[in-house]
């Protein structure tokens, strides 16, 4: 437990906390910008099972922002580069890559497996997906966003019960421009990501 002695010693946290977390279970969907930030820091701080789920594969447009993949990663498949990362930096935690894009008929089988669902995704069509499977399970969702020198933080499906619709207008989201158009200041996934990983 020594690796985890500064977080025991808060007091909101403590040697059941951190058990706690050991046991701790939590989906991240997205290995992009910010799925690579929570799944670092969920990893460091010790939550025993990490799922990664992404299809697609490191791109150099990507390490600016990415900071886990490095020029040897191009072309490969982000969730496995990440998931190896992670578990090679914290050994006592096992991390499960998902190398499969999320639709409808394989998005039970996964999510089921997990307490926590962090969405890091930047696909509407995805995050709907899995907020209204998140709402059926009852699994607490830290949805995370960013584009240009902006992002925020949303928690759905605990105490308050919000879902996706009731906070965004889908139909304005739907004509909203993306990141890949607006551009994004790197520093704001770390901001948002740690965010996340609090969370």
């Amino acid at each position: 437990m020594k690796r985890y002695n500064q977080q025991i010693i808060l007091p909101e946290i403590g040697e059941l906390g951190q058990k706690k977390i050991n046991v701790g279970s939590v989906l991240i969907i997205g290995a992009g910008g910010l799925g690579t930030v929570v799944a670092t820091y969920l990893g460091a701080m010790g939550v025993g099972n990490i799922g990664i789920v992404d299809f697609d594969k490191v791109d150099e447009s990507n390490l600016h922002r990415q900071f886990l993949f490095c020029q040897e990663d191009i072309g490969k498949e982000k969730s496995d580069i990440l998931a190896f990362k992670i578990e090679k930096q914290n050994p006592n935690i096992v991390v499960k890559s998902y190398n499969i894009e999320l639709i409808k008929d394989n998005i039970e089988e996964v999510i089921s497996k997990y307490s926590i669902v962090c969405d890091c995704t930047d696909n509407l069509k995805t995050r709907l997906l899995i907020d209204k499977k998140c709402q059926q399970y009852k699994i607490p969702l830290v949805h995370g966003a960013v584009s240009d020198w902006q992002g925020y933080v949303t928690i759905f499906h605990y105490k308050n019960n919000f879902e996706y619709q009731d906070l965004f207008n889908i139909k304005a989201l739907l004509q909203a421009d993306s990141c890949v158009s607006n551009g994004i200041n790197s520093s704001i996934c770390g901001i948002i990501g740690s965010i996340m990983s609090n969370e």
